[in-house]
């Protein structure tokens, strides 16, 4: 059969479910690594898909983790050989109208961009994505008979945001999902009519997305890329519609901060990438164990994916390692990992028909404008003819008004006028009236006409992106070319089927192997039980070591869980109590009525509440701009300072630094002011006079006691011979038995004694007796 009449495969919409095919590709030693003398511990067998890693952990080289898989690539592995015998045959599928993925998986510096885009100018190490682009031109190119619409789009996720890489400046964009699957509503999508207009599309995509520098990447990709192309085909013939989709994603790697050294934004940066990916890694375990839930909404990479993993889409995972021990702990991860995506099942769903085909769109479109152009060109095809033929009459008329007007010349010299009418204003009058008709349809026509060019242009440019199939091959490759093509396919399917017998020999062989030998002596059959005994002893010790690590990663999960629980709880705890103590419970009871939860977008949201009506009486907002007030920061509405009274959800916006305000509340006060106590004069006048010592210290030593008697005796003697009244010496004297009293009921000398003593005068002489008033009673300095 000739490659001309080759078309898409119109088999059933539904096939069978197919696993993931993974396939891991193992990269060279790095300078880096080669310079430090790291040594390897991956051994990769392509012929059998098995990837041997070796134990550095517990120091046992001999005890190795064997992983196997539906193909393994090398060093020496090269990209046409990669993409011929893994990717072209996915590709081939999406042509006859199924979704296909293809992503690299793997931790940093691995070579998931070398595998998927390549090196630009170099036809030997171009990637996944340049050779796609070939495939699909060749297809169309070659296919009769068909109609095709190739559209392509570029985006990234960056810091858990979807951004359009071919509008960069575009809002961010979110995931929503109907029953045909995910999609991304506004995402710029552009027509392309050839290979170099998708790989433009490319370039200017891989321009704006973000990279950047880490000490185990020079370029690393700080964001996940999703190239997405969506190819529609016609067949004119039977008018039956298909659509294949597919999806090239180049994924950011996973990073430890220690090997990295990323910090402020790159830190960041890693933790929302590791993120995305551990959410990925959850999905891909909940799918090879068959979970009843998968959580495909933990990142907006599974969302995206979520067709891709146990949807109805053809899904290839290529893994990417690196040989050093240094990646050790990383590369088993990304084994374990891909060696649970192989047990994960899609079903491939054929998209034949579907509602939202923009080709068909396009196609009613053009038998539209053909339906319009159609009558238009005859009107005006009927219009020329009729002014043809107008101008073919008018000079007729002219030679026959010459002929006539002659005749007329004649008869007027033989007879007599007897009509004064002119023949010859009337003829000038209609040929007038033809000319204005003329004239009148030259304009129609040529409105028609410039009508008629902008529907041509419209319909030319539909058509031009419609691609017709059945181009000359010289321009792409020979008829050679193509049958090589196909044997390069027959070669591929062959060689995997080769890896599966091999690996099923492998299996078989063990159970057979006492069957197959035959023991002669007793000694060969101890040497073959020796064999096998270490056989399924290595095999324990690999599985106990597997067990093991499993036990730990759980273990380490599992407190990174609760660690993450226990955050949370306490993060609910806290705002629990600010809500309790500082809002108001109408507040909070209208909060809690109000808020709902968006399953979309995996947030609690608040409905909508009526806004108050403005000021105005025309219920109209006013546009103009507001008069600053002089203690306020800004310029500020009437309404934004209702608002911002206001504690309704709508009323965030307009408070300063979103934060409500509210009253401060003020506890009831538990002290007074202090006040001095009141004293009364008498006790004031005691407390005074006791303060003030006078000159002299009161002096109470016993020493003195024989110095103050015998100063009292000079004393009364001195006034007893000097002569004074009676009256003086009885006061003296009946006051004198009193100060022995004291003396002699204290043993001490009185404070009364000693300050008579110093206030006698220097002649001897006592001072006159004072009233009784001068010693208070209530001063203790005197016992009663």
């Amino acid at each position: 059969m000739s490659a001309k009449s080759r078309r898409p495969g119109t088999g059933s919409s539904q096939t069978p479910n197919e696993c993931v095919q993974v396939v891991v590709r193992c990269r060279p030693m790095s300078n880096r690594e080669r310079s430090e003398r790291s040594p390897e511990v991956v051994n990769v067998y392509p012929n059998r898909g098995v990837v041997e890693l070796q134990n550095v952990v517990d120091g046992n080289k001999e005890q190795r983790k064997v992983f196997t898989y539906d193909a393994a690539y090398d060093a020496s592995a090269t990209q046409t050989t990669l993409y011929h015998e893994v990717v072209f045959p996915l590709v081939s599928s999406v042509l006859e109208g199924f979704n296909g993925c293809i992503f690299a998986y793997g931790q940093t510096g691995t070579g998931k961009t070398f595998t998927m885009e390549g090196v630009r100018g170099n036809d030997e190490l171009m990637g996944i994505i340049p050779r796609t682009f070939e495939q699909i031109w060749l297809h169309i190119n070659r296919t009769e008979n068909f109609q095709f619409l190739v559209d392509v789009s570029y985006l990234e996720i960056y810091m858990e945001e979807l951004r359009d890489l071919l509008k960069p400046n575009s809002k961010h964009l979110e995931v929503r999902e109907r029953g045909s699957g995910v999609y991304v509503p506004n995402l710029h999508a552009i027509n392309c009519k050839s290979v170099e207009d998708m790989i433009k599309v490319m370039q200017v995509g891989n321009k704006n997305r973000t990279v950047g520098f880490t000490n185990m990447n020079e370029h690393s990709s700080r964001s996940h890329a999703i190239f997405m192309i969506k190819i529609e085909m016609c067949d004119t013939e039977t008018n039956t519609i298909k659509v294949g989709k597919l999806n090239l994603i180049d994924l950011a790697g996973s990073e430890r901060q220690s090997k990295t050294g990323a910090s402020a934004e790159r830190l960041k940066e890693a933790s929302k990438i590791n993120l995305a990916l551990s959410s990925l890694g959850n999905v891909i375990s909940a799918l090879a164990e068959s979970s009843p839930h998968v959580p495909y909404r933990d990142s907006k990479l599974t969302r995206l994916l979520q067709d891709s993993l146990g949807g109805n889409s053809k899904t290839i995972m290529i893994a990417n390692i690196g040989p050093s021990n240094y990646n050790y702990n990383e590369t088993l991860t990304t084994l374990r990992y891909a060696s649970r995506a192989k047990s994960i099942q899609n079903q491939p769903i054929k998209n034949e028909d579907p509602q939202d085909a923009k080709l068909k769109e396009y196609q009613e479109e053009i038998e539209r404008l053909k339906r319009l152009i159609g009558p238009q060109q005859q009107q005006r095809s009927e219009k020329q003819v009729t002014a043809k033929k107008q101008r073919v009459k008018k000079p007729k008329k002219e030679t026959v008004t010459k002929e006539m007007s002659d005749s007329l010349q004649v008869s007027t010299i033989e007879q007599p006028v007897e009509d004064d009418s002119d023949p010859e204003g009337a003829e000038s009058e209609s040929d007038k009236e033809n000319e204005a008709e003329v004239a009148k349809s030259n304009e129609e026509l040529e409105r028609e006409r410039v009508e008629n060019s902008k529907l041509a242009a419209k319909l030319a440019e539909l058509e031009g992106q419609l691609v017709r199939g059945g181009k000359n091959l010289l321009d792409t490759y020979s008829e050679r070319q193509i049958e090589l093509e196909k044997k390069l396919v027959e070669i591929a399917e062959r060689k995997k089927r080769e890896i599966e017998i091999q690996q099923q020999l492998e299996l078989q062989e063990e159970t057979t192997l006492e069957i197959r030998e035959r023991n002669v002596s007793l000694e060969q059959e101890v040497e073959l039980k020796k064999r096998k005994l270490s056989k399924c002893y290595a095999k324990y010790l690999a599985l106990q070591q597997e067990l093991n690590d499993c036990k730990s990663d759980h273990n380490q999960d599992l407190r990174e869980l609760e660690m993450a629980q226990n955050e949370l709880v306490k993060e609910l705890k806290r705002q629990l109590l600010i809500i309790d103590n500082f809002v108001p419970i109408e507040v909070k009871q209208r909060l809690y009525t109000q808020a709902k939860y968006d399953e979309e977008q995996e947030e609690w949201k608040f409905s909508s509440m009526s806004l108050p009506t403005p000021p105005g009486g025309d219920g109209k907002f006013s546009s103009k701009r507001p008069v600053s007030h002089p203690q306020r920061r800004r310029p500020t509405s009437e309404y934004a300072l209702q608002e911002a009274k206001s504690n309704s959800p709508s009323s965030l916006r307009f408070k300063s630094e979103n934060i409500v305000n509210y009253e401060l509340e003020m506890p009831c006060r538990t002290t007074q002011e202090y006040r001095t106590p009141k004293v009364s004069a008498s006790l004031q006048a005691v407390l005074a006079q006791a303060m003030q010592t006078g000159g002299d210290d009161i002096d109470i030593v016993d020493s003195h006691t024989n110095s103050l008697r015998s100063r009292l005796e000079n004393i009364i003697n001195a006034n007893a011979n000097g002569g004074a009244g009676p009256g003086a010496g009885v006061a003296v004297g009946s006051s004198i038995p009193n100060v022995r009293n004291i003396k002699s009921s204290r043993g001490l000398p009185s404070a009364a004694s000693n300050l008579d003593s110093n206030r006698r005068p220097p002649t001897g002489r006592l001072p006159a007796k004072k009233p009784a008033s001068a010693y208070p009673k209530a001063r203790g300095l005197v016992n009663k």
